[in-house]
């Protein structure tokens, strides 16, 4: 698709993550981690991921994000809706931290400004067969999560 939008950088900084949909920050996972969903709406996304990426890479935190428009919108329709980019930090960090809690404002602000909103599906915990939705984190209905997990699973 020409004309299809990647969402993270070409810096160096991520790699696309074969046979997956993903584009994933260069570093490690904490194992176990707390893990983190953010959400948004496809007509948003380039604006969250320009929100989201620089904050986490600036602070070496692992995450990855769905590579492109294309792989999104064949997302929302699937088990893994409303998982847009995912945040693994440390198992010791409280649920609600202050990485967790400086991007849920600047998500808030863009969402005021108009210029973005979460996705209009609530992501469902893999844990559970995607049957229990997620606990939103922010009053945005950003960000889900902040279990405890091992990645690999």
């Amino acid at each position: 698709m020409p004309d299809d939008i990647r969402y993270f950088p070409s810096n160096g900084q991520y790699w696309s993550v074969p046979g997956t949909i993903y584009a994933q920050y260069v570093g490690e996972c904490p194992n176990p981690c707390r893990k983190y969903h953010i959400s948004s709406a496809l007509s948003g996304a380039e604006t969250v991921a320009s929100i989201v990426l620089p904050f986490l890479a600036s602070r070496e935190i692992f995450h990855k994000v769905v590579q492109s428009k294309s792989f999104l919108a064949k997302q929302t329709d699937g088990n893994q809706v409303g998982k847009f980019i995912t945040i693994y930090m440390n198992a010791n960090v409280s649920h609600r931290n202050a990485v967790i809690e400086e991007v849920a404002s600047r998500l808030s602000a863009a969402r005021l400004n108009g210029n973005i909103q979460p996705c209009p599906r609530v992501p469902r915990s893999r844990a559970y067969s995607h049957v229990f939705i997620e606990q939103p984190l922010d009053e945005g209905m950003f960000i889900y999560g902040g279990f405890i997990c091992d990645p690999s699973e």
